[in-house]
């Protein structure tokens, strides 16, 4: 049995700030905020196991290389993105990004933006939550929890005939594939995008990163778009700037589940990652099971003294200690740059 590290600062009195769980003292919004829009911490309040795949992220911002996805001065809300960007310093590749809507679809950043405010997000390693202004005195709440490669999401939508769940699979300069199954109720696709590509002459022709979309509620309509041009009932679309979206009635305070696989080794595998990591539809159960993750993590380090700022920083120095380098297996298989 490998003991704990005992940390001592000053005092020896055990202190574990107000008696929470080790997990709870983490803070993923330590360095998330700066003096300029580049000059900043560079962290974002991540979503996910140590070491994960895939890290889950709010998107205030879009992100590129000297620019993360989240900034703590932003006020509002343009998406909930499946990335792998490790530092403000470099790029970002094979990222999705999903957003709740009501009334219309919109597919661009500034279109689908929802203001929020920090007395109504809750950010920790093992769930973000934040409450959305829809206007007309209507919110969206958005929850997230992970695993290793996926990710379950979790929204409360008002009472709406239009409401809808928009996947961006590329961006603009970006061509990607995305299909919607509405029997299967389900958006599959791929994001070729690696955002260093133009820093290096390395050639990776077979890269891209997966997805698999599932939704816990039948769809009323569907369809996809390029850019601006949107195509109401068309199950594919293959080319620049392309998503998806699906469309359902709901009733006020109605929540739905998203499940979401990532790889990058294909549709299928993204599918098989989901049904071995979330094969039920259970929003508690994973963010359960991630928290007792980040408690047993923490609990190799304890802490003798100290104030409750001195211990909450280190526990979330250990949580950003604890996110790289990523995980690139999938159960025995893994995406090798050097196959062609």
């Amino acid at each position: 049995m490998i003991k704990p590290l005992v940390l001592t600062f000053g005092i020896l009195i055990i202190t574990k700030a107000t008696g929470a769980e080790l997990a709870d003292l983490i803070n993923p919004l330590i360095g998330t905020d700066g003096s300029s829009e580049t000059e900043y911490g560079g962290t974002m309040p991540l979503v996910e196991p140590p070491f994960a795949m895939t890290s889950w992220t709010p998107q205030t911002r879009q992100n590129k290389i000297s620019r993360t996805s989240y900034k703590y001065s932003d006020r509002c809300i343009s998406g909930f993105m499946g990335t792998h960007q490790p530092a403000i310093w470099m790029g970002d590749f094979g990222y999705i990004t999903l957003m709740p809507e009501v009334d219309s679809i919109k597919t661009t950043p500034v279109a689908r933006q929802l203001p929020f405010s920090h007395s109504n997000e809750t950010a920790k390693a093992y769930c973000y939550s934040v409450l959305m202004d829809a206007g007309g005195a209507r919110t969206i709440k958005a929850e997230i929890t992970a695993t290793d490669h996926c990710a379950m999401m979790q929204f409360t939508y008002p009472q709406n005939r239009n409401a809808s769940l928009v996947v961006e699979a590329t961006r603009p300069g970006t061509k990607g594939f995305i299909a919607v199954d509405p029997a299967a109720q389900e958006i599959i696709g791929y994001n070729p995008d690696r955002m260093d590509a133009h820093l290096t002459s390395l050639q990776l022709p077979n890269f891209k990163g997966y997805f698999a979309v599932q939704i816990h509620k039948p769809f009323t309509k569907f369809g996809t778009y390029l850019g601006s041009n949107q195509q109401a009932g068309k199950a594919a679309a293959s080319g620049d700037n392309a998503g998806a979206y699906a469309s359902f009635s709901t009733q006020k305070n109605e929540k739905v589940l998203i499940r979401i696989g990532t790889s990058f080794i294909s549709i299928n595998q993204a599918r098989a990652n989901l049904e071995a990591e979330i094969p039920q539809w259970n929003f508690g159960d994973i963010r359960s099971n991630l928290r007792k993750v980040w408690n047993q993590e923490l609990n190799q380090v304890l802490i003798q003294g100290g104030s409750d700022d001195q211990i909450i920083q280190l526990y979330s120095a250990m949580y950003q200690s604890l996110l790289y380098p990523r995980l690139f297996s999938e159960y025995g298989r893994y995406y090798s740059a050097f196959r062609r």
